[in-house]
């Protein structure tokens, strides 16, 4: 694949890449180690038999994927992600991606781009769908403005569900990101603190997909089996998540919708850091059997 990295302006609509094969077993465990995912579904078995992925990793494997055709600029923000699954994602399975850059606009001064993903396994299964959206990091308007402006306090918002409480560091935020283009070549913004500096930041920034990470792992503890299928995550990322800060995931029940025989619920979710600032936010929803 080209190694230029992907301007804005280089940008096809419509035009097709894949197959993209992410290398899943090579990764998880690193995943898993950098976001402290001790779920044992993710370790052992499962109700599908082998272990299986975090439903949100399917937004990570998005990233790799755009990353695939082309290293993303340095600087370029991840500003929102939504993820839909249909399946589990077996950790003995080959996930194999499809995508399209549909949008490419420009707005509060930032150059925006959205690219939806396909996925399914090797036998065919089909595993879910992905619609990610970056800002170029051209036209900024101060060093320090994230990619979507919005009110990242959680005022009048109360946690319902269990919570799940990190902090991030150097050595996990590494983990995480050490596979990525920019991160091989030395320019990554989650590793590298010059780098990160000379974007504008304090220090080291997480990937936004850490946040979620935690908000899809309090999601498996209400949910259970029901949140690897059939359900999805809309989340965007409000402010930067800096080396150090320790964040909080939760949320509450928003909605509850008979569809046919089951019952579809919707979540407001967000994670917060210790200053009380909403980091990312967004809602999570799923088919499940009634009672449940």
């Amino acid at each position: 694949m080209p190694q230029a990295d992907l301007s804005y302006d280089a940008i096809e609509l419509g035009k097709s890449y894949g197959p993209y094969k992410y290398p899943l077993s090579e990764r998880i465990a690193r995943i898993l180690e950098a976001t402290e995912n001790a779920h044992p579904w993710h370790h052992g078995r499962s109700p599908w038999g082998p272990p299986v992925a975090p439903p949100s990793i399917l937004g990570s494997i998005c990233m790799r994927f755009i990353d695939w055709i082309a290293p993303i600029v340095p600087g370029t923000l991840h500003a929102r992600q939504d993820v839909r699954t249909d399946a589990a994602l077996r950790l003995d399975r080959q996930p194999i991606a499809y995508g399209t850059f549909v949008e490419k606009y420009e707005r509060r001064g930032r150059r925006w781009a959205v690219f939806e993903t396909r996925l399914r396994d090797e036998t065919g299964l089909i595993i879910g769908r992905g619609r990610t959206t970056l800002a170029f990091p051209e036209r900024v308007e101060t060093a320090n403005e994230h990619a979507e402006k919005g009110d990242s306090k959680l005022a009048e918002r109360k946690g319902e569900l269990t919570p799940i409480t990190r902090t991030i560091t150097q050595e996990k935020m590494t983990a995480f990101s050490e596979d990525s283009a920019n991160a091989r070549r030395g320019t990554s913004i989650h590793i590298s603190p010059d780098v990160a500096k000379k974007a504008g930041f304090e220090t080291t920034i997480a990937q936004g997909m850490m946040a979620a990470d935690y908000i899809s792992e309090v999601m498996t503890g209400v949910l259970g089996k029901e949140w690897f299928a059939y359900a999805g995550l809309s989340l965007t990322f409000l402010q930067p998540i800096l080396c150090g800060d320790t964040l909080t995931a939760n949320g509450r029940l928003q909605d509850e919708t008979m569809k046919g025989a089951v019952l579809h619920k919707m979540y407001e979710v967000w994670a917060e850091n210790q200053r009380g600032e909403a980091v990312t936010a967004g809602s999570a929803g799923a088919l499940v059997m009634p009672g449940r």
